[in-house]
């Protein structure tokens, strides 16, 4: 029997990508997360967050454990929500990771966690099994719960692949740009502070979330004009047409 996880990092920000992670190990194997301290990714300090990161990958080879890792960058984000929401766009996102690793070949029994983005977990979990290939898969279930991080190892282990991988991402942009501009979510001062230099140009920085109030507020302050359409950008889910915008 297999056990999966799917959690996600930076919903929230106004700066940098939106990353969804799955983890799927044997069920027998869950003991080695408990044994390692794995727990939810915000329990944990950076370092600890990126000691667990690379020795999942470890496992990953030395036990065919199975991890999937997907990226919304802003512009597909901002694509995106033309006319969808923020909701649909991480049901597609969950089902997409689960569906490149699952169910792992000769496996019909497993359970698939899922930290619920959706006020209605039922719901949350319906839609996603109603993206999953040839669902029902044997005796495979869903579980869509609130706070799955913290309840079920496997997603704890999931929710530390995705804020070590965004987390990477946001220290490299920032090295990349030599902007300072903190963890890139709304609340975090830094963020506020730089955000005026991240829209004083003819577009919002490409790493801005154009669609968050955060971002049309600081435009609108510095142009006195509404923020622009942000450019049609190459779809993040090709094969299925997802993100046809």
């Amino acid at each position: 029997m297999w056990v999966a996880g799917i959690d996600e990092a930076g919903r929230g920000p106004c700066i940098g990508p939106l990353v969804v992670a799955i983890v799927a190990i044997p069920q027998s194997d869950i003991q080695l997360l408990e044994e390692k301290g794995i727990d939810d990714s915000k329990k944990i300090s950076p370092e600890k967050r990126l000691e667990f990161h690379d020795w999942l990958y470890e496992q990953s080879q030395h036990r065919g454990w199975h991890i999937e890792v997907l990226k919304a960058m802003p512009s597909h984000i901002d694509n995106w929500m033309e006319s969808r929401s923020l909701n649909d766009l991480e049901v597609e996102m969950f089902a997409h990771v689960a569906n490149k690793i699952l169910p792992p070949k000769g496996h019909n029994e497993g359970i698939l966690h899922l930290d619920a983005c959706d006020v209605n977990e039922q719901r949350f979990g319906d839609n996603i099994g109603a993206r999953l290939n040839n669902w029902p898969w044997g005796d495979w279930e869903i579980t869509s719960e609130h706070g799955a991080d913290a309840t079920h190892l496997v997603v704890g282990a999931a929710s530390i692949i995705a804020k070590q991988v965004r987390d990477s991402f946001i220290e490299n942009l920032k090295q990349e740009e030599t902007i300072q501009f903190g963890s890139g979510y709304p609340s975090d001062p830094h963020t506020r502070k730089i955000l005026p230099e991240l829209v004083e140009g003819d577009a919002p920085h490409h790493m801005l979330r154009w669609k968050w109030k955060t971002t049309q507020n600081a435009w609108q302050d510095m142009h006195n004009s509404p923020i622009p359409t942000r450019p049609r950008e190459t779809p993040l889910f090709k094969e299925r047409n997802l993100l046809d915008y």
